[in-house]
C-alpha cells in the first residue's frame, strides 16, 4: 500500500477514534452496540481497515456525533479515489481515460509533469502512442480503441500552446526500447523540435547526472491541486497539500539537474546518433 494511502487511512481512523473516546465509549463497547468484532475496531482506527460508508453512520450514530458524517464520509471519498485500479480506470476505453486526464488538464493553467521510462504524452507522436496504447490493451485487457485514443491524446497537447508547461526527462527515457527504433528516432526528432516551443519548458536529465531525488516513478501536477502518480496496478490521486508539497518538492529537485534549450537538443541528438550506429548494417 502507498504510505499516502496508509497516512490517509490512519487520519480516518484517528478522528473516529476522537469521536469514540468523546462518547466515553471503550471500542469493546462500541463493537457490541454495532454487532461488530471488537477487532473492527481497532483495524479501522489504526487504519489498517478502511470503513466503509455504513460503518461511520453506524459509528456516528451510536456515539451520538452524527453532525461529522459530512466531513468524515467526504474524507472516506477522498481515499477511495487516491486508489482506483487501472482495469477500472480503463475499462472504457484508452480513450475515455485520454479524455478524463484532458478535462483535468484543461483546467490548470500550469503543468508539470515528470517521466523517467516513456516519453511524456503531451510530447508523443501518433506512432509512438500507437504502442503505448497497445500495450495497455495487451496487459490490462483495456477495450481496443486505440486510434480513437489517439485523437484524444493529440487533442491533449493543445494544452502546451493553453497553459504554462514544465516536462522533465530522464535520458533513460529517451533510450528504453518503449517503441521500435524506427518510430523512437521520430519520436526524438518531434522532441527536439519541442524544446523550442514558447509556452513549453522541456528538460532533460542526462544518464550520469547525480540526482538530488531517486526517480522511482512519473507523475502529474496539476497547478498546485493535484498529483497524478502512475503504478503498474493502480493510479493514485494526491489532493492533500502536504502531499502535493513532497511532489513538489522533488520535481523542482529533479528540474534543477535537467537540462534545456540546446544542452537539451545536445542529449537527444546524442542519443538519437546511437540510436542511427545500432541501425547500421554490420561488416
Amino acid at each position: 500500500m502507498s504510505s499516502d494511502i496508509r497516512q490517509a487511512r490512519e487520519s480516518l481512523g484517528f478522528k473516529l477514534r476522537e469521536v469514540r473516546l468523546d462518547a466515553g465509549l471503550s471500542g469493546r463497547e462500541l463493537a457490541g452496540q454495532a454487532g461488530w468484532q471488537a477487532s473492527k475496531v481497532s483495524k479501522i482506527e489504526l487504519g489498517r481497515q478502511p470503513p466503509t460508508d455504513h460503518d461511520i453512520r453506524v459509528w456516528l450514530e451510536i456515539a451520538n456525533a452524527r453532525e461529522s458524517e459530512p466531513d468524515l464520509v467526504a474524507e472516506l471519498r477522498s481515499l477511495e479515489s487516491k486508489y482506483v485500479e487501472w482495469r477500472r480506470r480503463i475499462r472504457d476505453g484508452v480513450k475515455a481515460r485520454q479524455q478524463e486526464i484532458g478535462r483535468l488538464e484543461s483546467g490548470a493553467g500550469r503543468i508539470r509533469s515528470f517521466q523517467c521510462s516513456v516519453i511524456p504524452g503531451l510530447l508523443q507522436i501518433p506512432p509512438y502512442m500507437r504502442e503505448r496504447f497497445r500495450r495497455s490493451v495487451d496487459i490490462w485487457g483495456a477495450r481496443d480503441d486505440i486510434e480513437e485514443g489517439i485523437k484524444a491524446r493529440i487533442k491533449r497537447q493543445d494544452v502546451l500552446y493553453e497553459a504554462d508547461v514544465h516536462i522533465v526527462m530522464t535520458e533513460a527515457a529517451l533510450r528504453y526500447g518503449t517503441a521500435p527504433r524506427e518510430i523512437l528516432m521520430e519520436q526524438l526528432d518531434r522532441l527536439a523540435v519541442a524544446t523550442s516551443l514558447p509556452r513549453l519548458r522541456l528538460g532533460v536529465i542526462p544518464l550520469r547526472e547525480s540526482y538530488a531525488a531517486t526517480p522511482l516513478h512519473g507523475f502529474h501536477i496539476l497547478e498546485d491541486r493535484t498529483v497524478l502518480v502512475e503504478t503498474f496496478a493502480a493510479e493514485l490521486t494526491l489532493t492533500q497539500p502536504g502531499e502535493i508539497e513532497i511532489y513538489v518538492k522533488i520535481f523542482d529537485s529533479l528540474a534543477g539537474v535537467a537540462r534545456y534549450g540546446r544542452e537539451a537538443r545536445e542529449v537527444i541528438a546524442r542519443v538519437l546518433d546511437d540510436l542511427h550506429a545500432e541501425a547500421e548494417p554490420r561488416d
